[in-house]
């Protein structure tokens, strides 16, 4: 009898708890840009959400709230080539809801870059090693975990944006693939800080990247720390909001000393400056060496 109380008590606040279910999804959101979808509830539930193909199923967090409330949610991204209407599917507490959400065309710039003709037509002898880089990567980005990661996201390193994202790269007069990161001003030899909580998924070197970070912050958000001059951590450690994991470099395919800063989401690249504490302004001009600065104080202390 206790048991069917029970059970009839449960059936009787489901629809309220249904009811009090609040959905939030934009209704449009720009190519190649990341959004965050939510549902908020008074009680523990479990939320899915249906994107471009893939389901993520997420438990609600209780926020800091009076009353408590429990909110589900979930970064997704909007492709750099997605075009028109595309939907959403949210379940939560006996709820479906249905949002399509209409992709706002980017007029993307375009980058042309000189370098080393072996970053454009590479050799045979790095064929397989780059074939390998793509497969590291593809692994890595497969990767699902629970949430870690807060907006907004850290800024991991002080300087602007010297190549922003989405722009048409055309390296020594030959188009390639957009621009799947952010180029950031940033010395060679200068710290490179986790722009949120996670593990580290790859620390390796890379041809066309050259020494590189991916860290994992859960649900597919994984962001990339590229042409770095050293590692301040290996594969599988947990890194905080924050810490040092590198030194910024010129290894791989550059022009010179900078951060190539990226953010994927679900396996698909971001424009990772919105969802900064601090968004960098573009600026130009190559980046300087850290240590040709130190360099150059030295020699103004010695000469007094």
């Amino acid at each position: 009898m206790k048991r069917f109380l029970i059970l009839l008590l449960t059936a009787l606040l489901l629809p309220s708890l249904a009811g009090a279910a609040e959905f939030s999804v934009p209704d449009k959101v720009s190519q190649g840009h990341a959004f965050p979808a939510a549902v908020t509830g008074s009680a523990p539930f479990e939320a899915s959400f249906l994107w471009r193909g893939e389901t993520l199923r997420v438990r609600a967090e209780q926020e800091k709230t009076s009353p408590p409330l429990w909110k589900a949610q979930v970064l997704l991204a909007m492709p750099i080539d997605a075009r028109g209407g595309q939907r959403v599917v949210i379940e939560a507490e006996g709820v479906k809801k249905n949002v399509l959400i209409q992709a706002v065309p980017v007029a993307w710039p375009k980058s042309i870059l000189k370098v080393a003709p072996r970053y454009v037509e590479p050799p045979r002898e790095v064929r397989e090693q780059i074939a390998y880089d793509a497969a590291r990567s593809k692994k890595a980005l497969a990767s699902r975990t629970e949430k870690s990661w807060t907006l907004p996201l850290s800024r991991p390193v002080p300087g602007g944006i010297t190549s922003p994202f989405g722009g048409r790269r055309v390296f020594n007069g030959q188009s390639r693939a957009p621009h799947k990161g952010t180029d950031m001003r940033s010395p060679e030899g200068a710290q490179v800080k986790a722009a949120a909580d996670g593990v580290v998924l790859l620390a390796e070197k890379q041809y066309f990247g050259g020494n590189s970070i991916y860290i994992d912050h859960g649900q597919g958000v994984v962001s990339t720390y590229a042409h770095l001059s050293a590692f301040d951590v290996k594969e599988g450690d947990m890194v905080k909001k924050g810490q040092v994991i590198g030194r910024s470099g010129s290894t791989g395919r550059v022009t010179g000393p900078h951060l190539h800063f990226g953010l994927l989401v679900q396996g698909v690249a971001v424009d990772a400056m919105p969802l900064l504490q601090d968004p960098p302004q573009i600026v130009g001009g190559p980046s300087r060496s850290i240590f040709d600065q130190q360099q150059k104080a030295a020699k103004a202390r010695s000469a007094r």
